[in-house]
């Protein structure tokens, strides 16, 4: 996840990565959780802990943007933290499964579905098919364009470390799914299909397929964050929910 969010940095001046001994974090002016979110701390949880926490929290505020703070239940001490940010005033909207699955010896064959066609995205004219899926996620607005200008950006030149899918239903638009490659490791991200067109196995074959491309590019791990009601299609395609990560807002 921190190499994913590194990534929307990397391809947009609005957003700044900040790494310090106690936190990773990006920042931006825009008015979206996505773009504003603290993913991992490390600091000491005693002392002036709350003042130190509640400065990274008011340099939001100060922003005026909504923001997530992630917790790690593999971490020292995280029930304090999550003690901790309560008392300076962020609620908990959700635990998030991380989920994995090991793709030594992985098959799957996905069910057949008439008239369904998954194609890459290889140049930027075709990034047209990707543009409506941001919506799904909430994504408007000016939160939606600069989305769809990061995963443009990342997705071509020598620099690209994006995998864009877009999956075709009678020739239409249906769903869509990113992939970004670190060494041996796949993250999926982006999974979505458009209302229209839900609930007919959609989402679990563009995981897949986008699963299999990392393996044969030499993928051995593949990793995602997944809602409770994402987790039976990720779990079907054989991924395991290894942790929940708690999601603060703030």
């Amino acid at each position: 996840m921190i190499y994913a969010i590194s990534q929307l940095a990397n391809f947009s001046p609005r957003i700044v990565l900040g790494r310090t001994p106690q936190a990773i974090r990006i920042e931006s002016d825009l008015a979206h959780p996505l773009y504003n979110r603290v993913v991992t701390y490390q600091g000491a949880l005693s002392g002036n802990a709350l003042d130190e926490l509640g400065k990274l929290a008011d340099d939001y505020r100060a922003r005026k943007v909504p923001f997530t703070w992630l917790t790690w239940p593999q971490d020292d001490d995280v029930a304090d933290l999550e003690q901790a940010l309560e008392a300076i005033g962020l609620i908990k909207v959700e635990d998030m499964s991380g989920m994995s699955l090991s793709l030594t010896d992985w098959t799957y064959v996905a069910p057949a579905i008439p008239g369904f066609v998954i194609k890459q995205i290889r140049a930027p004219s075709e990034m047209k098919w990707f543009k409506d899926i941001p919506s799904v996620f909430g994504l408007d607005g000016e939160a939606g364009d600069v989305f769809v200008q990061i995963c443009e950006a990342a997705a071509f030149g020598e620099n690209a470390v994006f995998r864009h899918y877009v999956g075709f239903l009678d020739g239409k638009p249906a769903a869509a799914v990113t992939a970004i490659q670190d060494g041996e490791t796949i993250g999926i991200y982006n999974v979505a299909t458009l209302e229209a067109y839900r609930r007919r196995g959609l989402g679990s074959a563009m995981t897949a397929h986008a699963v299999r491309e990392g393996q044969a590019a030499g993928g051995r791990i593949a990793v995602l964050q997944a809602s409770k009601m994402g987790n039976g299609v990720y779990q079907s395609i054989g991924f395991s929910d290894d942790i929940a990560i708690g999601v603060y807002l703030g």
